[in-house]
């Protein structure tokens, strides 16, 4: 009897993602931010993933149709409404209180 190879395929946690763009590709960095003592972040890159803007396009619409079917079958996913500005890349205002 012959062994069947099963490639082994690395699982990776991460909580930062940086994204690049260019006419041919799309280049997602992904690592860990870890919070340090003295207030700031170190940051460790992991896995950088490179993709034609074709397929980034149809791997955004899987995870969003992935993450509808997620909010639907246990409960809604907060974000702060400054942190998702944030994301599109809307000017964040801040308030009094938050000075």
């Amino acid at each position: 009897m012959t062994e069947s190879i099963v490639p082994v395929v690395p699982e990776i946690y991460i909580n930062n993602v940086r994204i690049n763009v260019n006419l041919y590709e799309v280049i997602l960095l992904m690592g860990v931010s870890t919070p340090e003592s003295d207030g700031t972040f170190s940051q460790k890159d992991l896995v950088r993933v490179r993709m034609s803007p074709q397929e980034a396009l149809a791997v955004s619409i899987m995870l969003n149709k992935q993450l509808e079917l997620y909010q639907d079958t246990f409960k809604k996913i907060f974000l702060p409404d400054e942190v998702i500005k944030s994301l599109k890349g809307e000017k964040v205002v801040e308030t009094a209180g938050e000075q």
